[in-house]
């Protein structure tokens, strides 16, 4: 379409000049188009018309430092390569995928829905990123800024980023390092940033405090 564009497996997940040759465009999914939107709004923005809809959007290039472009370029490229050649550098992911979810039953939660994100097993809740599995051992967990500091300060052989996580309100947990108890207590804390109001008060009827209560076990 008389602009370069960046292919896997023959799928189109970039493009540079795209609409003029100040911007790129990669392919993102709906929700990671709101959070970098929302992160970043003088580098990111959505492709009007339906594709924008999509998912796809406009990177502000002069704006973009590496790690910025790094990030977004590695989401479209798993959102368009071939699952088996995503899997050769993932491991499997089903394992703590399905330990995640019966974590998440034993602490009660309800109203998640299994997805996909960057090509790998996620969960949300209200169509809302509540994790994901980036790798066989390795879980990113929505968490609060404020708690995210406290948690790698308190345990770094459990909780950590990198630095496409720095700033955001999201954590990286080993899975081989934490506790089924631990592991249910932060899934809680997570699920209520994003659970609507209704369905956090239905299953923790007195907050925090029965949250605290219920999550270990």
């Amino acid at each position: 379409m008389g602009h370069p564009d960046f292919r896997v497996a023959g799928r189109v997940f970039a493009t540079l000049g795209y609409p003029d040759k100040g911007w790129a465009m990669v392919k993102l999914t709906p929700e990671q188009q709101s959070m970098l939107v929302e992160s970043e709004p003088e580098v990111f923005r959505p492709v009007p018309g339906g594709w924008g809809r999509r998912g796809s959007t406009n990177v502000r290039i002069a704006a973009a430092d590496r790690k910025t472009l790094s990030g977004a370029l590695a989401m479209a490229w798993r959102n368009v390569a071939p699952k088996s050649l995503i899997a050769r550098s993932l491991g499997d992911p089903a394992p703590a995928f399905r330990r995640v979810l019966d974590c998440a039953a034993a602490a009660g939660l309800r109203g998640g829905e299994v997805s996909t994100s960057y090509g790998t097993p996620s969960l949300k809740v209200a169509n809302k990123f509540l994790l994901r599995i980036k790798d066989a051992d390795t879980l990113v967990l929505r968490v609060a800024l404020e708690e995210k500091e406290v948690l790698m300060l308190a345990a770094p052989q459990i909780y950590f980023e990198t630095e496409h996580y720095q700033g955001w309100p999201a954590i990286l947990i080993r899975m081989s390092a934490i506790g089924d108890d631990e592991l249910s207590l932060r899934l809680v804390n997570a699920w209520r940033l994003v659970a609507p109001k209704r369905l956090a008060a239905a299953l923790f009827p007195h907050g925090a405090r029965d949250a605290k209560r219920r999550g270990p076990r």
